[in-house]
């Protein structure tokens, strides 16, 4: 029940951050890269300097608006949860020509920081999440047409300076390709 609200709740504050100001109902969501994300994945790569593998599984909700991502580490705790799970929704916004992120994931505390927007430049969106100090997180995640998989780094902005937080690639579980 309450991952249910938290659901419900994430896609609320989505559609709250990402609505024009008419409230005119946008027309179902097709594109192109962000279809190329929906599927299943594995990631494998680095986070904050420690190796790791997570599933991942993207699917369109809510009558094609918004992209559900659904992340969980192979990593388990002793008592057997994996070491991180989020949800993440995207979603576009056509009268600011900008996606939208909501990322709730197992460190709790939603608020500004959890959203995020990015213009679509080609393959890659560069999503910045922006802190309460000025500073900012920047998650890009790029599609690659030469392997049709993803990459996806995270850098931190620490006093003006950008460090790599993370580097991770995605491959598509299966032998379907987009």
């Amino acid at each position: 029940m309450l991952a249910k609200s938290v659901q419900v709740l994430c896609a609320a504050t989505v559609a709250f951050t990402l609505a024009s100001s008419a409230l005119a109902k946008q027309a179902t969501l097709q594109d192109a890269l962000l279809d190329r994300l929906e599927g299943a994945w594995v990631i494998t790569g680095t986070i904050a300097g420690e190796r790791t593998i997570h599933d991942l599984t993207a699917e369109w909700v809510n009558q094609h608006q918004y992209l559900r991502l659904h992340e969980v580490s192979r990593e388990r705790e002793q008592d057997g949860r994996p070491k991180y799970e989020a949800t993440v929704y995207i979603g576009w916004n056509q009268p600011t020509a900008k996606y939208g992120i909501v990322w709730l994931d197992d460190f709790g505390g939603l608020s500004t920081q959890s959203i995020g927007l990015a213009p679509k430049e080609g393959d890659q969106l560069p999503f910045v999440f922006t802190n309460p100090d000025g500073s900012f997180t920047r998650t890009t995640m790029t599609y690659s047409p030469a392997t049709k998989g993803w990459a996806w780094t995270i850098d931190e902005d620490r006093a003006g300076k950008l460090s790599r937080f993370a580097a991770l690639t995605l491959a598509r579980v299966g032998a379907a390709r987009r």
